[in-house]
């Protein structure tokens, strides 16, 4: 008799079609007749690479010795036994090689991380999460949350107004029936018919990290026979840090978030509490020695590659964009400009925004003008460029070199 995909996986003592479809996000449909046809396993099992093969091998307990070609024909044996870890090599399509890795340090032996190791800096990230998911599956549930904080730019923010810390610390209020009570209480509130899904608290780098996928706006998705109305799916990251007095907020929606992130820090200190965005004021002085700094430098850590002036010298002061496509340093360009036509960098309020080349990466830079102050701005970056490890050692060296705090472009407003 012809098992299910579902029964299958049972008997294999594998995830259920839930754990990879709803906490997953992963689509199975037609997954199972797929792999059932006539050499599709051969074929998968012909493309993994050999710390693949040795992974599989130890998770199965299949003979490790002999030429990567044995170990492969030894594979093609187990036929079901390796029907999850095509889900999992599915599962890492398109995952942060930096979230996979940080976890995997962080759970599976030395012995399994060398067998993964490509060199000394790095690893074949799917035959990590093969070792993951052997040694705990569930854990693919943390690398699945972990991942987004690396793809998403964060608003940062504070509290409006002191308060006082409550006895208990942040991380015994954040339980689960707490949080889902004011997730509940807070879809009420809003009585949009839309419901707020708690799906996770991780404590990552002394931050405690809270999960809520949310239906965001009306879509839906084509199959054979017509369309299937919906919601389209919103990930909020709420990341508390300082015993929740500050929050940064990764979104879609602009106003949805905060009043949440607002809803739970009342909650936790007993009274209303609301969060603004925050801002670390930059002189004009310091924007002006930066870019002197940045235009003669041609090799280093943070190159000048793009700069956007508005009300150039050029007739009738329309707005130039002086930029290098393959990231080389344009500081030689903007002098030979400003030789022939005029200054373009001495007026910093005329500046709409840099780019710089940092680890191989283009970040934009823009200098917004503190309301009612002649020489005061906020300097933003565009963080969502950058993984969440990138961004700590950017903002370190502006302000550890240069002296500047950085803050990201995201924002957040309640409507």
């Amino acid at each position: 008799m012809t098992q299910t995909f579902a029964e299958v996986m049972e008997r294999l003592g594998a995830p259920p079609p839930a754990f990879w479809e709803n906490d997953l996000e992963m689509g199975l449909e037609h997954f199972f007749a797929r792999s059932r046809r006539d050499g599709f396993m051969d074929e998968w099992v012909g493309r993994r690479t050999g710390r693949q093969v040795n992974v599989l091998c130890m998770n199965l307990g299949l003979d490790g010795a002999g030429s990567v070609r044995s170990k492969k024909d030894s594979l093609r044996s187990c036929d079901d036994e390796l029907l999850p870890y095509l889900l999992v090599d599915q599962f890492a399509k398109y995952k942060s090689k930096i979230a996979t890795i940080d976890f995997a340090k962080g759970v599976l032996a030395d012995d399994v991380l060398e067998t993964c190791r490509k060199n000394e800096e790095d690893f074949d990230t799917t035959a990590l999460l093969f070792a993951i998911y052997h040694n705990s599956w569930s854990d693919l549930r943390l690398v699945f949350h972990l991942d987004k904080i690396h793809k998403s730019g964060f608003a940062r923010m504070k509290l409006k107004d002191m308060v006082r810390r409550p006895r208990r610390n942040f991380e015994e209020f954040l339980q689960p029936e707490t949080v889902k009570e004011i997730l509940d209480a807070f879809d009420k509130a809003k009585g949009d018919g839309r419901t707020s899904e708690f799906k996770n608290v991780v404590i990552h780098n002394g931050h405690h990290l809270v999960f809520i996928r949310r239906a965001e706006r009306p879509d839906l998705v084509l199959r054979a026979g017509g369309v299937v109305h919906g919601y389209r799916p919103e990930w909020i990251i709420l990341d508390f840090a300082d015993g929740a007095k500050r929050v940064n907020i990764s979104s879609v929606s602009v106003s949805i978030p905060l009043e949440i992130a607002n809803r739970l820090a009342s909650g936790y200190f007993g009274r209303s509490c609301e969060y603004e965005n925050e801002s670390k004021v930059t002189y004009a002085k310091q924007l002006e020695r930066f870019l002197d700094i940045l235009r003669k430098q041609k090799t280093g850590e943070l190159l000048l590659v793009e700069v956007v002036v508005l009300n150039s010298p050029l007739e009738g002061s329309p707005k130039i964009k002086i930029t290098d496509p393959d990231s080389h340093p344009i500081g030689d360009a903007i002098g030979h400009f400003e030789k022939a036509v005029g200054g373009i960098l001495s007026e910093i309020e005329n500046i709409e925004s840099i780019k710089v080349y940092y680890r191989k990466k283009r970040v934009s830079l823009i200098f917004e003008k503190v309301e009612g102050a002649d020489d005061e701005y906020v300097v933003r970056y565009s963080d969502h460029r950058l993984n969440a490890m990138e961004r700590r050692s950017f903002e370190d060296h502006l302000r550890d070199v240069h002296g500047i705090p950085v803050l990201s472009t995201e924002k957040r407003f309640k409507r």
